[in-house]
């Protein structure tokens, strides 16, 4: 029971790093082209993916619950598709940008429909139709742009949705205040966790919206072909990272990766044991023998570490006793001191004010 809490503790903290970076991110007055920014963004991007993995790893979220079984530190994980695919959309320096927007989407998506599930929003997701249903790419986009606009005007007008985004923003910085609080109640910590869901949703719906406008003027860009312009010679600086870049969602099986991943085969959704195969053949993680030998060696330094305390609480017991056979004056006058601040400090008085 202790390592688990150990382990929650471990992983709320890695969030906490991470969504700390992601607001600064937000808030830099920084170009978001800017080597400083982009670097900040990918270094988020690692530490969320990596959180994804560990909440698909441990199990955390079943279909079979509600919103209300869900413990209020789980809460948040929900949020790691729609702050994935947010800094996805903040990518720079790639003449792939098509690729960009459909895995920031697939993250989108995803967030929407995981919180429709447990019944936080009501939003009614388009489902993506291929381009045979559709007859052409072109009508892929044009049916998925006007769905997205139809979804966003029946979910409510831009303006209430604004006026929604702005209360939810000032109540959470009233219960942002309170979270400071060591004894913050549990109701608090839910109700602050359920806001930050809901703003979420807002501004997901809203990046859902900018993507749909987006994407028939990629779809123009790449029917026209590469042009010389000094936009495009410039791009060919920059080397199209975006092809290797895989949606990493909340999933565990193959199972849960085909619901998940459909509607866009050519960018396949990663379960945890995949990604893990896939490092270790890159040699970026160790495999199973190598990763035993690194525990191992990590419980033998835990133990030596606990020999030398215990050692140096040995020598200070021996010492004390030495003191006390010696009547050494200073240890002497503290006792003394004690003696008489327990004589008019009895135990269990504390402050008696107002008490009958």
């Amino acid at each position: 029971m202790s390592e688990d809490k150990k382990d929650n503790s471990t992983l709320s903290e890695l969030f906490e790093n991470a969504f700390k970076l992601f607001n600064n991110i937000n808030k830099t007055d920084e170009p978001t082209n800017a080597p400083k920014v982009q670097s900040d963004i990918k270094k988020a991007m690692n530490m969320f993916e990596n959180l994804t993995r560990f909440v698909s790893v441990v199990d955390m979220f079943s279909e079979n619950e509600t919103v209300d079984e869900i413990a209020t530190e789980h809460l948040k994980y929900l949020l790691l598709p729609a702050l994935l695919g947010t800094l996805i959309t903040k990518i720079c320096g790639t003449n792939d940008r098509m690729h960009l927007i459909k895995v920031a989407e697939i993250y989108f998506v995803d967030f929407l429909k995981r919180l429709k599930a447990y019944g936080i929003t009501d939003i009614n997701i388009p489902e993506e139709k291929s381009e045979q249903e559709n007859g052409s790419s072109n009508a892929r986009v044009k049916s998925n742009a006007e769905m997205i606009t139809e979804m966003v005007s029946c979910r409510n007008t831009k303006l209430q949705r604004y006026q929604e985004q702005k209360e939810l923003e000032s109540r959470l910085d009233t219960l942002q205040k309170n979270l400071d609080n060591p004894n913050i109640d549990d109701e608090t910590k839910r109700e602050y966790f359920m806001a930050l869901l809901k703003l979420y949703v807002i501004q997901t719906i809203d990046e859902l919206s900018s993507i749909a406008a987006e994407k028939p003027i990629l779809e123009y860009m790449q029917k026209m072909g590469p042009s010389e312009t000094m936009t495009n010679r410039s791009s060919q600086k920059f080397k199209s990272s975006a092809s290797k870049l895989q949606p990493i969602i909340i999933t565990r099986n193959e199972l849960q990766k085909k619901v998940y991943g459909a509607g866009y085969p050519s960018l396949p959704v990663l379960t945890v044991q995949e990604f893990y195969d896939q490092r270790v053949k890159e040699g970026d993680w160790p495999d199973q023998s190598q990763r035993n030998q690194i525990n191992s060696k990590c419980l033998q330094d835990i133990a030596s570490s606990d020999d030398n305390e215990n050692t140096q609480e040995d020598i200070e017991n021996i010492e004390k006793e030495e003191k006390i056979e010696q009547d050494d004056p200073e240890l002497l006058e503290r006792t003394r001191a004690m003696d008489e601040y327990k004589d008019t400090h009895h135990r269990g008085w504390g402050n008696r004010a107002n008490r009958s």
